[in-house]
């Protein structure tokens, strides 16, 4: 698999491109508090770090270690973001967040869905990971409906007063 800022995945609803700077103030306009709750992210509005995680993204990108995603719809509106992260041969993780008005709408399994497919046909791996918050009953379900099963839970700091109770759901190559 050739890693590269060129991989667009397209879909009948959806557009997937490699994160990128054009997209700095949409993700710092919609990665909000009410977006993370049940994520280790904690957005205080600020735009460098949002600056320093594009560029982290595309530095991974380089090293082969992780694709994030910026996604579109066909307007070209920006919905959110997703990612294949810690790509290795034993495992991949796969992550996503929308924002608030994109929520309830099946994007979420479908976004999923899509980066499985892409996963399946461009990586040697044993199995995929999927972590979700134990509280976050709609994200929850995603890996559910697509034929993961809980294999652990864990705790994860998500700030100095709050862990996340996270179960890590995982689906094995078939």
């Amino acid at each position: 698999m050739e890693f590269n800022s060129s991989i667009v995945i397209n879909t009948n609803r959806l557009i997937f491109e490699p994160i990128h700077e054009k997209y700095i103030d949409d993700i710092n306009l919609s990665f909000t508090q009410e977006v993370t709750k049940y994520m280790p992210f904690n957005p205080n509005g600020d735009k460098n770090e949002i600056i320093n995680f594009v560029e982290s993204a595309k530095k991974k990108l380089i090293q082969k270690t992780d694709i994030v995603f910026v996604v579109l719809n066909l307007k070209r509106e920006f919905l959110g973001c997703c990612g294949i992260h810690n790509i290795n041969k034993e495992s991949v993780e796969l992550g996503l967040w929308l924002k608030k008005e994109y929520q309830n709408q099946g994007f979420g399994t479908e976004i999923i869905n899509v980066l499985i497919d892409f996963v399946e046909q461009n990586f040697e791996f044993n199995y995929i990971i999927y972590p979700v918050d134990k509280e976050n009953i709609r994200s929850r379900k995603i890996p559910e409906k697509l034929g993961f099963l809980p294999f652990e839970t864990y705790k994860k700091k998500k700030n100095d007063l709050i862990d996340l109770h996270i179960i890590e759901f995982r689906k094995y190559k078939p």
